[in-house]
């Protein structure tokens, strides 16, 4: 009683402390803004990543959070109609690894440049399986084609030469990644001189093509780098594209080997930090910064131990919200960009992730009290803050429908422009560092403005 007593008159207060509130829009009641709010940072789990729209690739070396690696393996299917053999006695002209670009960069595209890099694996991708992003890949170590790039142009249409009824044709085409290959390996790769018949067959030839990885060399890279992603799906833009002459003809002729998204895996890889490290070996202490990230990488869980004290209280809340600020002190100025946007989710008793009742913008059985996109995340650039409303999901919690006040917050993606994602994202490389509780500059706050049934 005690305690309830304390924090409810420690900050009775119906001014507008900690919200910039426009007086049209001024919220009656008391306000409590000194709940208690624990923050730490967590691992995401691995991801399975069969089927996804978009897959991850870049090496961004974050000054602050540490190392990530992400690298795109994939195999390549037979030639839908025909031989997928090179026709014995072809000169090859040129080979080219062809992948569309997705909807996301995160990096230092000015000051960085970057080699991207093909290399055949060691053993062959196995056709249908489900390989989750924590899996090392053996690749073999010769160069099978690179291209150095000095900013990924992922929402730059290119022009290029493309062999239509057998003429040379520049056609228009959207964003993606063309890394020039070996002709000589493309040529023994897909050798004519074996039989037709062999060669064809399901079994032999993915043993023999295997499959492939594309990286970036991290020696090679100078800058901050980035995380860039692509777009793979099923159509004739991704995939490797072989163009050939025969002897017996002056016309020019290809072979297209479809990379499609149910046989390509993304694999992360993250080395962090001596202080995110260290959060990560130490996750009950209270730290002043806490640190989110994409691509499978962290991810802030946030609770609130003393909620239990405003129950039974006959209060109705009126509006809560939560301020998160970027801390800029942590962040420092060599590289300072903060995720575009972060989500918030919940877990349910069985551990699976799902939406606060603020932010359900799922088909069909949306919570009827979602704000949708007006629930928050978005950065807002001039107050170095985001904020996301959290009213019936803390008004739930006083009244025992939700038993857990515990949530996280990790970085959105550009793919989930009309909902409010909770499941583990793959589709950004963004990160933020935020502000904690008890940091005495960034403090981060959860504005709780009520009223009394019984007042």
């Amino acid at each position: 009683m005690l305690v309830s007593l304390f924090i409810l008159s420690g900050c009775d207060n119906p001014s507008k402390v900690g919200l910039d509130v426009d007086p049209g829009d001024q919220i009656n009641g008391a306000l409590i803004d000194t709940l208690q709010i624990n923050a730490s940072t967590v691992k995401q789990d691995s991801i399975f990543t069969k089927g996804l729209a978009q897959l991850p690739l870049g090496y961004l070396k974050d000054p602050i959070i540490g190392e990530s690696n992400a690298a795109i393996q994939f195999a390549v299917q037979n030639v839908s109609n025909g031989d997928s053999r090179i026709p014995l006695n072809a000169t090859v002209d040129s080979a080219v690894m062809i992948i569309n670009y997705g909807q996301d960069f995160f990096g230092d595209s000015l000051n960085s440049s970057t080699t991207v890099e093909v290399k055949q694996l060691s053993t062959p991708y196995e056709v249908g399986k489900n390989y989750a992003t924590n899996k090392t890949w053996e690749v073999d170590p010769s160069l099978w084609g690179s291209k150095a790039i000095s900013k990924f142009a992922y929402r730059d249409s290119i022009r290029v030469n493309s062999v239509i009824d057998g003429k040379d044709t520049v056609v228009r085409v959207g964003p993606q990644l063309r890394i020039p290959l070996n002709k000589e390996k493309v040529t023994e790769l897909f050798d004519g001189n074996i039989d037709s018949a062999v060669f064809n067959e399901h079994d032999f030839y993915h043993n023999r093509v295997k499959g492939f990885q594309v990286s970036v060399n991290k020696e090679a890279q100078s800058g901050v780098g980035g995380i860039v992603h692509l777009a793979i799906s099923d159509n004739s833009q991704n995939g490797l594209i072989v163009y050939y002459k025969t002897p017996d003809t002056s016309l020019q002729k290809n072979k297209f080997y479809l990379i499609s998204p149910s046989n390509a895996a993304a694999s992360v890889n993250h080395v962090y930090s001596t202080e995110v490290q260290n959060q990560l070996d130490n996750p009950g202490n209270n730290y002043e910064t806490v640190y989110a990230q994409g691509v499978g990488g962290l991810r802030i869980k946030l609770s609130l131990p003393t909620i239990s004290s405003l129950q039974n209280q006959d209060l109705i809340i009126n509006k809560a919200e939560l301020v998160v600020l970027a801390d800029e002190e942590t962040t420092g100025s060599a590289f300072n960009k903060q995720a575009p946007r972060l989500t918030l989710y919940r877990e349910d008793i069985a551990g699976q992730r799902t939406p606060v009742p603020d932010g359900d913008t799922r088909e069909n059985i949306r919570d009827p009290r979602s704000f949708g996109l007006s629930f928050g995340g978005k950065y807002n650039a001039e107050k170095k803050q985001y904020s996301f409303i959290l009213t019936s999901y803390i008004q739930d919690i006083l009244l025992g429908k939700i038993n857990n006040a515990q949530f996280f917050i990790e970085p959105a993606a550009n793919i989930y422009s009309n909902v409010v994602p909770y499941q583990a994202n793959i589709y950004s490389g963004s990160r933020a560092i935020l502000g904690s509780f008890n940091n005495p500059n960034y403090k981060m706050k959860l504005n709780i403005y009520y009223t009394k049934t019984n007042d």
